[in-house]
């Protein structure tokens, strides 16, 4: 019988020494397999986990290990270097803001020091004069559009550029021009009616403060209704629905000469700031109301015994400082006033009060010596720097935060024409718009300037007649076309020599100076031109003249579209808010025109 074989004895222990030995080999070359550690703790070269050995969302039991069989030895691979990420695309710089590059500064011909000008001023602080000013807040205006956010037409010609009379946009299809209600003002001796400049306040109360003032029945619960403020050269203030002509309030008495247009608060609050004329009852100088009831909250001197003039009118509207509560105005006596209101307003409880704190700017140069101080017009500003046009003709930039003269030109002649500004993007520049009279001598001088440094870009002349009632050349204020009108400036220059007497509508290319087109008109005109645009930005051109005639123009063609009679001499200048337009005339009516 055969018998089944058997290991030698000493086999059998030899091979279950061997099983140890063997087993810590593969272990070894396992660990090796799953990498070395470096000095620094990385982990080197590391095999991406197979799928098998990823987690699952329910775990099975795990196997005992088989230690019956050897395991495969892992084979060690390289983890791939991913790519690197690429570096992020620099942001482009912003584009800079036209009020940081804008560097004011002088020319030769500018200089303030020089002979020709020999410019002096000070500086008056709580009643002392003082060597240096320093503005106490970052005094700042920026664009025109960012004036305010009310609803209306707040100042003479709407905002810090002065550059628009019309608030909204208008539907325009026939051209036409059609009187829908007149309002009747009075006199106050030889003054009559609505004088120069003469420009009504249009605004669109919020609902709150409409309810707080002394509003008449039926208008004080009206939603939405628009009222429009017109000060009168009668003594008067007059308020009324821009809808409808119906008074909204009885009729302020003021009781002397109200030329310049009147100013609403650009914050929406219930106050109105008026300027004298004229006198009557005896003092003149600039006034603030409260429009909760007709309270007179404070009275500027006109014969302020700083100034180097001893005459207290103010024709000219002032612009706000909104964030620091500070109005900036200048008048007649040459001085320009810094004033901090202090404006109590609570809008809760209806009360309204004012204290407030003013620095005083006087200046004089060779010009103002030989002709006249003061001024009439309203002062532009931009950035911190202010813009005005005097009875001498100095054309000049101040810097607000210091009251220190930046540059200054003489411009020839009287300036009562409001100075234009307007910020050329192409040309990365602030051009500066104005124009003489002819009190002096016998040409009216319309100019560009750049409002940086006062260099003259261009300038076109206009032979014009001054008798001692009627000045000639440039009283109204010129219009900056925007939209489809946006390269021109229009200019309405009156009293023409050797067109008996006449004006003309000129538009200037603004680049050039080239005429793009001018119309001759048989009467002269003080009120200034106004634009009004629609929704596609197509301008036109609202005009009145001596004879008492409102004309509708083309503002890109000059193309006469419709003239309406309003009966007698229009020194006003106009306001608009969408299709209708505002404007009193020296023959004791206030009319209500809607362009259609």
């Amino acid at each position: 019988m055969e018998k089944t074989k058997k290991a030698p004895r000493r086999s059998r222990l030899q091979l279950l020494l061997l099983i140890p030995i063997i087993s810590g080999i593969v272990l070894s070359l396992s660990w090796c397999g799953r990498g070395i550690p470096d000095d620094r703790g990385t982990i080197m070269d590391t095999p991406i986990p197979s799928e098998a050995a990823q987690p699952s969302a329910e775990r099975e039991p795990e196997a005992s290990p088989d230690t019956s069989t050897t395991p495969e030895t892992p084979v060690a691979t390289n983890t791939p270097e991913p790519d690197p990420e690429p570096d992020p695309e620099p942001e482009p710089d912003p584009e800079p803001k036209p009020w940081e590059l804008f560097s004011p500064h002088f020319l030769p011909e500018t200089d303030p020091s020089s002979a020709h000008i020999n410019y002096r001023y000070n500086i008056q602080v709580n009643g002392e004069i003082v060597d240096r000013y320093l503005h106490p807040e970052p005094l700042f205006f920026g664009m025109p559009d960012a004036y305010t956010g009310v609803r209306g037409i707040t100042t003479f010609r709407g905002n810090n550029f002065r550059n628009s009379a019309s608030y909204g946009t208008a539907t325009i299809t026939q051209g036409k021009l059609t009187d829908v209600y007149r309002l009747g003002a009075g006199s106050l001796g030889t003054w009559t009616g609505v004088g120069w400049s003469g420009q009504p306040s249009i605004i669109q109360w919020d609902y709150d403060v409409q309810q707080q003032m002394n509003l008449l029945p039926g208008k004080r619960e009206k939603e939405g209704l628009v009222e429009v403020i017109q000060g009168a050269v009668d003594g008067y203030v007059y308020f009324f629905d821009l809808e409808d002509g119906a008074r909204t309030r009885q009729p302020m008495w003021f009781g002397d000469p109200i030329k310049g247009g009147i100013t609403i608060d650009p914050r929406g609050y219930p106050v109105l700031y008026i300027g004298q004329g004229d006198i009557i009852t005896g003092k003149i100088g600039y006034y603030i109301y409260s429009l909760l009831d007709f309270k007179q909250l404070y009275f500027l001197n006109g014969y302020d015994s700083f100034a180097w003039r001893s005459w207290g009118a103010f024709d000219g509207n002032p612009l706000f400082d909104i964030p620091h509560d500070r109005l900036i105005l200048c008048g007649e006596n040459g001085v320009a006033y810094n004033i901090k209101l202090n404006t109590d307003y609570d809008r809760q409880a209806g009360t309204l009060a004012i204290d407030p704190e003013i620095v005083r700017y006087r200046y004089s140069t060779n010009m103002n010596t030989n002709r006249q101080l003061g001024i009439e017009s309203s002062l532009s500003i931009f950035a911190h720097y202010m813009f005005t046009a005097d009875n001498g003709g100095v054309v000049q930039c101040v810097d607000l935060m210091t009251f220190e003269p930046v540059w200054a030109r003489d411009c020839t002649d009287d300036t009562d024409s409001t100075i234009v500004l307007d910020w050329e993007e192409e040309n990365q520049m602030l051009a500066l718009y104005t124009g003489c009279e002819t009190d002096y001598q016998g040409l009216a001088y319309l100019r560009k300037l750049n409002a940086e440094n006062g260099d003259l870009l261009w300038e076109h002349t206009y032979p014009c007649l001054t008798d001692r009632a009627v000045s000639g050349g440039l009283l109204g204020t010129p219009v900056v076309g925007q939209g489809d009108m946006s390269d021109l400036v229009i200019f309405w220059v009156g009293k023409l020599r050797g067109r008996e007497g006449g004006a003309a509508l000129v538009a200037f290319y603004k680049e050039t100076g080239e005429v793009a087109w001018e119309k001759i008109m048989p009467y002269y005109g003080w009120s200034s031109p106004i634009a009004i645009y629609t929704e596609e930005g197509r301008g036109y051109i609202v005009v009145c003249d001596a004879a008492g005639r409102m004309f509708l123009v083309r503002g890109a063609t000059g193309e006469l579209l419709d003239t309406l009679h309003l009966g007698s001499n229009v020194e006003a200048s106009p306001a608009a808010y969408g299709n209708m337009i505002v404007v009193g005339t020296r023959g004791q009516v206030i009319y209500g025109v809607r362009v259609t």
